[in-house]
C-alpha cells in the first residue's frame, strides 16, 4: 500500500509538503500541489481520512435527512434525482455523505445528536417532517444546515420558482381556451402544498378566470393514490372543470388513471398538467404537459452552497433562499379547447 512517505520520497517533496498539498493548505504554490496531486493518482495513493480527520478536525462527511413520509423512500423520483447532483457536486470536493436516521438500532433520539454523535460538518434535508420540533433543533444549531423546498428563517434554502411555475401552467390552460379548472393540490399540512395552492389561486385570479372553492380537492402525499382519490371526487361532481392542473406529476399520473377507469379520454374529455417533469411522465400515454424543476441544478446549487457554508462560518444560518426557474413541457396532455 503507498503511503504518503512513498510519496514524499518519489517527489522530492518533504512529507509536511506533501500532506499540506493533500489537505489544501493555502500556504504551497498551486504548481507544487498539482505536481504532488498528480504523482498520488500516478502512484494509486489512498488517503488515510481517519488520520486526516484526527488532523484536520474535519469529518469530511455530509449528512443526509430523506425521511421520505410516502414511504417512496430514495426511489422517490424528483428528491432521488436532486440528490445524484449534489451527491456527485460534493463528491468531487472531497466529501462523502451519510444518511441520517433518528433511530439507529436500539439508539433512539434526535436528528441534532445523531448529526453530532457522527461529526457530521453539515446537513442536507432533502425529504421529511420539515417542521416538526426535532428539525427545528437542527435549524437552530450551529450546523450548516439546507433544505429544499422549505422557508424558514435562518435556514438556506434551494426551491424552484414555483409562483412561475404554476402562473405558466394556468396562463397555458387558459391560452387554450380553458376556463374552468380544477386543482390537484398536494399536502395541506406541507410548505410547498399550500405554496402551490396559494399561487393557484392567485393566477386564476389575475388571468380572470372563475375559482370555484369545489374544484381545489387535496392530494395530501403529492402520490399517484392521492391523484386518482382526488379525480374521483372531482368527477362526482355536478359541474365539470375541463382542464385539471395537478401539483405533482404523481398527482397528475393518478388522476389521468381514474379518468381512464370512469370511461373518460385525456385530452379529449378532461386536459391534465402536472408540476415536476420526473421522467415517467414523459413515458406514459398520453405524454404528461408539465412544469419541469431543474433538478440537476437544485443538486448542484445545493451542494455549492452547503460547502460554502462549510467553508465560510459566518454564511451558517443566514437563511437565504436560492431560487431556480422552472419551465414548461408541452405533452399531450392537454388541447386546445374549441
Amino acid at each position: 500500500m503507498v503511503t504518503i512517505k512513498d510519496v514524499a520520497l518519489r517527489s522530492g517533496f518533504s512529507i509536511t509538503t506533501v500532506s499540506k498539498a493533500l489537505n489544501d493548505y493555502p500556504d504551497i504554490s498551486s504548481t507544487t500541489k498539482q505536481k504532488i496531486l498528480a504523482l498520488c493518482d500516478e502512484m494509486g495513493y489512498i488517503p488515510n481520512y481517519s488520520a486526516r480527520s484526527l488532523v484536520t478536525q474535519k469529518s469530511y462527511t455530509i449528512g443526509v435527512i430523506f425521511e421520505a413520509v410516502t414511504g417512496v423512500g430514495l426511489e422517490h423520483p424528483l428528491f432521488s434525482k436532486i440528490l445524484e447532483s449534489f451527491k456527485s457536486k460534493v463528491e468531487s470536493a472531497g466529501y462523502d455523505i451519510m444518511f441520517l436516521s433518528k433511530n439507529m438500532g436500539k439508539q433512539n433520539g434526535a436528528y441534532l445528536q445523531h448529526s453530532r454523535r457522527k461529526q457530521v460538518e453539515a446537513i442536507f434535508v432533502l425529504c421529511g417532517e420539515f417542521g416538526n420540533p426535532e428539525m427545528m433543533d437542527l435549524y437552530k444549531s450551529d450546523i450548516p444546515t439546507l433544505v429544499i423546498d422549505y422557508g424558514y428563517a435562518g435556514v438556506a434554502n434551494v426551491t424552484s420558482n414555483n409562483k412561475s411555475g404554476v402562473f405558466q401552467a394556468v396562463k397555458y390552460l387558459k391560452d387554450l381556451g380553458h376556463t374552468s379548472i380544477a386543482n390537484i393540490y398536494g399536502g395541506a399540512s406541507s410548505y410547498i402544498g399550500n405554496t402551490r395552492k396559494q399561487f393557484f389561486i392567485e393566477a386564476i385570479t389575475k388571468n380572470k378566470l372563475e375559482l370555484n372553492e369545489d374544484y381545489l380537492v387535496l392530494g395530501e402525499d403529492f402520490s399517484k393514490g392521492d391523484g386518482f382519490k382526488a379525480m374521483n371526487h372531482i368527477l362526482s361532481l355536478p359541474t365539470q372543470p375541463s382542464a385539471v392542473f395537478c401539483a405533482s406529476d404523481m398527482l397528475a399520473v393518478g388522476a389521468i388513471q381514474a379518468i381512464r377507469e370512469a370511461g373518460k379520454n385525456v385530452p379529449k374529455d378532461y386536459s391534465v398538467i402536472g408540476f415536476d417533469g420526473i421522467d415517467l411522465g414523459q413515458i406514459i400515454t398520453p405524454r404528461l404537459t408539465t412544469i419541469k424543476q431543474d433538478t440537476n441544478k437544485m443538486g448542484i446549487i445545493a451542494a455549492a452552497h452547503i460547502l460554502q457554508m462549510i467553508k465560510d462560518k459566518t454564511k451558517v444560518n443566514i437563511g437565504e433562499t436560492y431560487t431556480v426557474d422552472t419551465y414548461l413541457i408541452h405533452g399531450e396532455s392537454t388541447k386546445v379547447l374549441r
